[in-house]
Order: C-alpha cells, then sequence, then structure tokens
C-alpha cells in the first residue's frame, strides 16, 4: 500500500480553525491537532487497506476526516466497517501511550505531552460518540444494520447525530453565556448538524449503493442465510431497504388475494435484478411469484 497515492483534502472548516489559532498565537496547537488527525486518519487508510479496499482520498475535519473509498471497492461488510471504523480513535490511544512513556523516561516535556495526551483523548473520544458520521456512528450502524437491515440502522444513527449535535450546540451556547468562551463545542455541533442533515438526504442514495454492492458481489466464501416474511402487496423497494449487510436473503410472501399460505420463496438476487435491471421499485413483490 502507497500511502503517498492517497489525495489529502483539508476541509474549509480545518483552515479557519488554523487561521483563527494563528491569529490567537495557538499555531502550535493547531498544528498538532492537524497532524494527530492526519495520523488518525491513515489509521483508517491503512485497516481499509488490509481488507482490500482502496482509498481514493482523505479530508481533514478538524474532529477527524472522511476517508473516500473507491465505489467499486465498496464492501458494506459490518464485521469490516467495525474494524476500520475502530482504528482511527486506536491510533490516537496509541499515541497517548506512546506519548506518556516518552515523558516517563524523559524525552518529552511536561508541557508537550500534556496537550499531546489531551487532544488524543480528546479527538478519541469524540469520535467515538454514537453519531454519524463519527466512527462511533459507522460502528453503531454496523452492529444494528445485521438486526434492522441497513437503511434502517443508518436512520437510527442519523437521528443519533441530530441529538448529539443539539446537545454540544446547547453545551457550547452555555459556555459562552456563562463566560468560558468555549467556541469549540459549539462548532462541533454545528458541524455535524449539518453533516446529519447531508446524510439524511442521501441517504436513499446511500441505500442504493448498499444494494448494488449486494448485487454485484460474488460471494467468495458461504454467508449465511436471513428470511424475510412480507406481505403480498408489499413494494419491492421496501422490501429491498430491509436488506442487511454479510448476509444472503430468502424471501418469503405471505398472503394473497386467495390463500394465506407462504408462496414459493424469491431470492435476494431476484429483488436487487429487479430493482436495476427492470426498474422495479415501487412494484408489488407478487411480480415476481409470476
Amino acid at each position: 500500500m502507497n500511502l503517498f497515492a492517497v489525495k489529502v483534502r483539508v476541509h474549509p472548516l480545518f483552515l479557519a480553525v488554523l487561521a483563527l489559532a494563528a491569529y490567537a498565537h495557538y499555531l502550535d496547537q493547531a498544528l498538532m491537532l492537524f497532524g494527530i488527525v492526519l495520523l488518525h486518519e491513515f489509521g483508517h487508510v491503512v485497516a481499509a487497506a488490509r481488507y482490500g479496499y482502496k482509498t481514493e482520498s482523505v479530508e481533514l475535519l478538524p474532529f477527524g476526516g472522511v476517508a473516500s473509498l473507491g465505489a467499486r471497492n465498496l464492501g458494506w461488510n459490518s464485521r469490516h466497517e467495525t474494524v476500520i471504523a475502530i482504528c482511527g480513535p486506536l491510533v490516537n490511544l496509541l499515541l497517548t501511550m506512546a506519548a506518556l512513556g516518552l515523558h516517563v523516561i524523559g524525552l518529552v516535556p511536561e508541557r508537550f505531552t500534556n496537550e499531546f495526551v489531551t487532544i488524543n483523548l480528546t479527538l478519541g473520544l469524540f469520535n467515538l460518540l454514537p453519531g454519524l458520521p463519527l466512527d462511533g456512528g459507522r460502528i453503531a450502524r454496523a452492529g444494528l444494520a445485521l438486526t434492522r437491515g441497513y437503511e434502517a440502522a443508518t436512520r437510527v444513527v442519523t437521528k443519533m447525530s441530530f441529538y448529539l449535535s443539539a446537545a454540544l450546540m446547547i453545551l457550547g451556547a452555555l459556555s459562552l453565556w456563562l463566560g468560558y468562551a468555549d467556541v469549540g463545542l459549539l462548532a462541533l455541533g454545528i458541524f455535524l448538524l449539518f453533516s446529519a442533515y447531508t446524510l439524511h438526504r442521501h441517504s436513499r442514495y446511500d441505500t442504493l449503493r448498499f444494494l448494488d454492492a449486494k448485487r454485484r458481489d460474488q460471494y467468495a466464501a458461504p454467508l449465511p442465510v436471513r428470511a424475510l416474511v412480507v406481505p403480498y402487496e408489499a413494494a419491492i423497494g421496501d422490501v429491498a431497504t430491509a436488506f442487511a449487510p454479510g448476509v444472503y436473503h430468502i424471501i418469503y410472501v405471505r398472503g394473497s388475494a386467495h390463500s394465506d399460505m407462504l408462496a414459493e420463496p424469491v431470492t435476494e438476487q431476484r429483488v436487487l435484478e429487479a430493482i436495476f435491471e427492470r426498474g422495479m421499485w415501487t412494484e408489488s413483490i407478487s411480480e415476481l411469484l409470476l
């Protein structure tokens, strides 16, 4: 893996943080934050490469970053997503332990150690909050998707993101009102709010990408089977949005105009082919029984 081949972009909000830090004579701390965020994000990149995913670019944000995987390499595997997500905060933990160890043996001064450890712990713990696009949100979605399906899990964690952003903005506003002048919480809350809103708007597109990845998956290894029982009149698209990663679905259609018995099962592949090759999103699942 060639880390130098990964394009690194800096979000305008990060540039604003650097500019404000320079104005307030805190540029050293801001540059330290920049380096730690970069290492945090390359923890994700290295983990993704171990699973065979190609990282096209990394966008650095004040609270972490976003690694963009190549669309053709998206595996939508819950275990992969969990491991890749946790590797960012894990880098922060390792950096913290290294700094403390170097300080104990006298190689790093106390002031630098305190600042370095504080930034790492803050960044690592903040990213473990269960809201998208944070690492904790990706871990939460990966777990929920196994039982609720990918789209429903995304909706739940996105809703949590709105709650978290509201809490951060309230805490930030309260700190300003009390005279602590901590604009960091307020800024992070606003950014998380816009990120959650963007994810909410693009949730259906994200689901379609997930379903298309499942359709193109060659299933090199055996998969567990997950059965779904759906009503006769259920829309094909609604059935597909209940699909979960890492399993193969068999759909049993319950009831009809003439009988309450289960019809012949429909495979996941037939549902996905109906959506992507025949455009059958709103049609009834019963159309696939004919």
